[in-house]
């Protein structure tokens, strides 16, 4: 059934494990389905160990041809740390002839960063990072110099691949995640007490520290709940880890995941 049936997930309850600042949209969109949520966010965004290897690629910025966002969080942090710099006015004062383009990897991160000015000028059909790289190797970027703002966790294929074809690539780390170590004991408790029907997972990180919480036996603990994926890299992590994903969004997004939602209980 198509995406819109408005009670299409009433009489489930499903737990959202977003991190606290990020989880209000999911819960709305789910509410518009007829779902009720739990809120227990399994990770929180922190700032990285140190500003200074970011802060000093943000103040000459003219000197790369490409910079690439993969993630609201890291359109966040660039804007803050121009903020702090004092410095936000290089979003837009370069000329059109000597400006980077951007590479925003999905629709939430261009509409981040379009709100600050900069256009999104590149963004991959699939919001993966072998897509980002696949798109810029068709232009051929030898010699060129790329920012890529990352967090902490993010796998090396970005900047591994790209400075195998000739780039120079400068990725300093501009968040980190944490487990949240506050949810951890109402997650317990839900799933323990088998209280939610869905258990949902919008990243690889969420996957990890779902287990962590709930420690040995995990597996068993969810054999009969729903487990719903962002998309195949949190699905992989999820079967790596013994659990069965049986629903993964097909577009890579929030609206995707609960489009995916929708079909699998019509």
């Amino acid at each position: 059934m198509a995406y819109g049936v408005e009670d299409a997930l009433a009489g489930k309850r499903i737990l959202v494990t977003r991190a606290a600042h990020q989880c209000a949209s999911f819960v709305r969109l789910l509410h518009e389905r007829g779902a009720t949520t739990e809120a227990v966010p399994l990770l929180e965004i922190v700032p990285p160990s140190s500003w200074e290897p970011l802060d000093r690629a943000l103040t000459n910025l003219a000197q790369y041809q490409y910079i690439i966002l993969t993630s609201v969080n890291a359109v966040t942090a660039v804007h803050q740390r121009l903020q702090y710099l004092g410095r936000t006015d290089i979003l837009t004062a370069a000329s059109t002839q000597t400006k980077p383009k951007w590479v925003c990897v999905g629709p939430k991160t261009a509409q981040a960063l379009q709100k600050l000015g900069p256009s999104n000028d590149l963004q991959p059909e699939s919001y993966r990072a072998e897509a980002v790289v696949e798109l810029l190797l068709k232009r051929h970027v030898a010699g060129n110099r790329i920012l890529y703002p990352r967090a902490g966790l993010a796998r090396d294929i970005i900047p591994t691949q790209l400075q195998a074809a000739g780039a120079i690539v400068d990725d300093p780390i501009a968040y980190d995640t944490l487990p949240a170590v506050a949810g951890k004991d109402r997650i317990v408790e839900l799933v323990r007490r088998h209280q939610v029907d869905v258990i949902t997972f919008t990243s690889s990180s969420s996957v990890e520290n779902f287990i962590a919480a709930l420690g040995p036996g995990a597996q068993h603990l969810v054999a009969d709940t729903v487990l719903a994926s962002i998309g195949p890299l949190t699905t992989a992590t999820a079967q790596r880890l013994g659990l069965t994903v049986a629903v993964e969004a097909q577009e890579y997004t929030l609206e995707g995941l609960v489009t995916a939602l929708v079909n699998y209980y019509n």
